[in-house]
């Protein structure tokens, strides 16, 4: 189990879009161009989100189970993939008309020892933010912040 932080990202988006975006359904996930998509909601702010992607130069399936804690982040519990019982938080604070991204949380693996573990994550959300960035520069802007 490593415990990482990662701090310092800035999405080019206020918070409220961010918020909007990530909670976008489909749009979000063409945004990563996640495949074999499924959301089960199973309260209003919380639910499970399944997928498949390419990570590390292989088709591989995930599976997360997310709570909302809006307006602060999201708590995700990892139940399938590469780092399958991991726990991590990603948090938002809103910066004018940008928006400061971290993440905070305990990584496992069944299949990434733990010394190449910082690595690894690093590489999967370096993915994630970097798409998430590009679609948030064209996502339509809201009047109001979302529920």
């Amino acid at each position: 189990m490593v415990f990482l932080r990662d701090e310092g990202s800035l999405f080019d988006a206020p918070l409220e879009t961010v918020w909007e975006f990530v909670g976008s359904g489909d749009a979000h996930s063409t945004a990563h161009v996640h495949s074999a998509t499924h959301r089960e909601r199973h309260a209003e702010l919380s639910g499970t989100y399944s997928w498949v992607q390419e990570f590390d130069g292989r088709r591989v399936p995930f599976r997360m189970r997310w709570t909302s804690y809006w307006p602060l982040g999201i708590a995700y519990e990892v139940l399938d993939g590469p780092f399958t019982g991991s726990k991590f938080f990603i948090y938002y604070e809103g910066r004018g008309e940008k928006t400061a991204v971290g993440i905070v949380g305990e990584f496992v693996s069944p299949e990434i020892p733990d010394a190449d573990l910082p690595s690894a994550v690093d590489r999967f959300f370096a993915r994630e933010y970097d798409q998430d960035n590009a679609a948030l520069r064209n996502w339509p802007r809201s009047p109001r912040p979302p529920r």
